[in-house]
């Protein structure tokens, strides 16, 4: 079974809704290693009790760690 980063990043919570076909290409693209650490760092923001994602409210940027 091949590496796919999508359902890897989507299984760790992150979000894809509005993204685009591009975007979606090139997350698709990332290596195991590069998901590997967005989802390192998307689980350490999710623990900081003291960490208010910025823009929750707004639209979706491209943005996808929180």
């Amino acid at each position: 079974m091949s590496f796919d980063a999508l359902k890897e990043l989507a299984a760790a919570g992150h979000n894809f809704k509005g993204a685009n076909p591009q975007q979606l290409e090139a997350v698709s693209s990332l290596s195991q290693e590069e998901v590997t650490l967005l989802n390192s760092i998307k689980q350490r923001l999710d623990s900081a009790e003291d960490v208010v994602p910025h823009g929750v409210d707004a639209p979706l940027s491209g943005a996808f760690v929180w």
